[in-house]
Formats: C-alpha cells, structure tokens, sequence
C-alpha cells in the first residue's frame, strides 16, 4: 500500500518540464517515422534500389529477394508481365508488396503468366497471397497430380497440403495449363518451354521446367531447382541447336550439384543471377559454382543474398540496379526503434536547459 501512495503522491506533484515535452516531441516524431518506414517497405526498397534508372521501354528482369527462395518478375516492352515462382511464405507479405511496387511503378495491373515450377515451399510458398493480392490471368503448374484429380496423363500425385492448397486455390483464380514443352510468342518473343519430358522424376526439383525468353536481340533462361540429371535431359533435346543466353537465373539457389560445366558450355550466359538468402544454412552459392560460372565465362555474377532485390534492363546490353539489405528485416527495424526510445529516455538533460536552470536560480537567490 505504502507503494502504492508513493506512486499517488508522484502523479498528484507530476510537472511538465521542458525535458519532458522535448522527450514526448522526439518520440512521437520518431514513432511516425517508424511506422511510416515500416508500413511503406515495398515502396521506399524500390526508390532506395534506383530500379527507376532501369528502362521501362525495353525488357526487365527482377530477381526479387525472398530469403531462401526463389521469384523472377520479368516485364516486356509490351507491358506483358511474367512471374516465375513466388518464394517462400515467410516473405510472402514482402514478396507481394516489393511485387506491387514494382507493378505500380510499371504502370502493370496484372500478372499475365504465373509459372510455378515445382512443387517445394520454397518456390511456390508465397502463390496463395500472389492470388489473394493480384489478377493472375494464366497459370502454369508442375505435371503433379492432386489426390482423386483427373489424370489422363499417367502424372505423379502428391498429398503435400502447400502444394494441394495451391493448385486449388489457383483453380478458381485462372486458366491453369500443366507445364509441357511447347513455345508461343509473346510480344516480339518466343516464349519456350524445353523441359520436362517424362511424367514422373525420383528428385522433385527435375519437375523444374527449362524456360527461355528470345527474340533478335535479348535471350534469358530460367531453370528452377533443375539438378544435373534434368540438365541432361534439356542437352539431348537442344541438341545441336545453338544457344547464345544473355542472362541465366542459375539453378537451385546456387547449389554445386547443378548448372553443370557441360550445361553452361552449350548456353553460354553472359550474365548469371542468383536467388539465395542472406545467411543460409546451404552456404548457397556454393563458392565451387560460383568458380564454375567464372571458369565458362560468365564474369557477370549477381546474388540476392548479397545485393537484395536485383533489377535489370536488356536493351542491347545491360543495366544493372541493385541495393543492399536496407528494411528488409522487421525485428531488425523492431529492436532499432527501441533502442532508439531508450535513447531518448536515457539522456541527461542537455546542457542548456541546465545552465538556464542556473541561472533561474541565480535570479531566485537575488530576489531574496
């Protein structure tokens, strides 16, 4: 009780100093700070990324971070917008406002073709919010069968609850096409997919299609989680096709048990991205790989897991746009603020509120 009379006594003799409105100012103005970085993430990564340098008039691609995972967003002269995976579901509120702002800043509404290219959370564990957050007008997905689901075709099943919510979810979201080889154009590319060719594989990253974007001018490979044993599979069908990559998003985060020396000898990227995050357990990209792609002249190496989103423009030639981890974390922007109010609330009063104190005092003494 005694406690409690002291704390009354504390309240009732309560004055407002000058330090304590100089405090109350600071946090409000640092609370309003904070609460518009941290619900304005997606917009400020994109002016903080520079991706505005880029050229909307000629093809984009986006390699967009979401942690260990994997998420192309490719847009053509045209406007005509592809996605290829949709990360993990850790980042999916991330991935989904990183997309908008990307979309926004493109004058994009919708997302044209949504390929999902094997059935791992990592890939395809941010698809249900894609759906919930955005008009997805044709969808591509891995020739996995659910349970009791029509399947002419001889297809593998699957009860994986992440992937059986997707696929049912995308449904009634779209067009949903199996991922079969067979090529279209799209604007003044031909879209191709090469990949895969049997209906069943033992490794669930060999579902990852081979994908390539080309016209004249630009050529870009996508490949998923593909192993070495899939990469196999795509080097009997190209054949003695010539295939000239500018840019390949390399397999598998970065693994070493993929994007083989043979594989790259016949594509011959100028230019390699990879998706990986900041920190994983994998050690991805294995440093064997990295030395791979250099060994067949892919000098132009790019990581998410240290650059963050990437952006880049083919016209050409290459413009390349990317920035540093900045907002990416909330507990980092979390534990940031608080140390920040403990800031405010720690220091001493400054030093010339004191000497006015002073001198108040001085002139109290004197009137005396």
């Amino acid at each position: 009780m005694q406690k409690l009379k002291n704390y009354w006594v504390k309240i009732k003799n309560f004055k407002i100093t000058r330090k304590f409105v100089l405090q109350t100012f600071l946090v409000l103005l640092l609370t309003c700070l904070f609460s518009l970085i941290y619900f304005n993430q997606a917009t400020i990564s994109l002016y903080l990324h520079n991706f505005s340098s880029l050229n909307k008039n000629t093809l984009q691609i986006y390699s967009i971070y979401v942690g260990q995972g994997d998420s192309s967003f490719v847009i053509l002269p045209d406007k005509t917008s592809i996605l290829i995976d949709t990360g993990t579901e850790e980042y999916a509120d991330k991935f989904c406002g990183e997309l908008s702002a990307i979309m926004e800043n493109n004058g994009i509404e919708k997302i044209d073709y949504l390929f999902l290219t094997h059935p791992h959370s990592d890939h395809i564990g941010g698809a249900i919010k894609v759906f919930e957050r955005f008009e997805v007008l044709d969808i591509f997905r891995p020739i996995i069968c659910l349970p009791n689901e029509n399947n002419p075709y001889g297809y593998d099943t699957t009860e994986d609850f992440l992937y059986i919510d997707v696929i049912e979810k995308a449904k009634g979201e779209g067009i949903v096409n199996f991922i079969t080889p067979q090529e279209w154009q799209i604007s003044s590319y031909i879209l191709k997919i090469w990949t895969p060719l049997s209906v069943s594989y033992s490794d669930l990253n060999d579902y990852s299609p081979v994908i390539t974007l080309q016209n004249e001018e630009n050529s870009l490979m996508f490949t998923g989680d593909l192993s070495i044993d899939g990469e196999e599979e795509f080097l009997e069908v190209v054949n003695e096709i010539d295939l000239d990559i500018d840019l390949l998003k390399v397999s598998h985060h970065g693994s070493q048990n993929a994007t083989s020396a043979e594989f790259l000898q016949k594509i011959k990227p100028e230019v390699a991205i990879i998706s990986a995050g900041v920190d994983n357990i994998y050690n991805f990209p294995n440093e064997e790989l990295i030395e791979r792609l250099k060994t067949n002249g892919v000098q132009n190496i790019y990581s998410t897991n240290t650059l963050g989103t990437i952006g880049i423009s083919l016209d050409n030639g290459l413009t390349i746009v990317a920035s540093g981890f900045i907002f990416q974390d909330n507990a980092f922007l979390v534990t940031i603020y608080f140390i920040l109010l403990f800031a405010i609330f720690s220091v001493r009063e400054p030093y010339i509120l004191k000497r006015e104190k002073r001198y108040e005092s001085f002139l109290q003494k004197k009137k005396i």
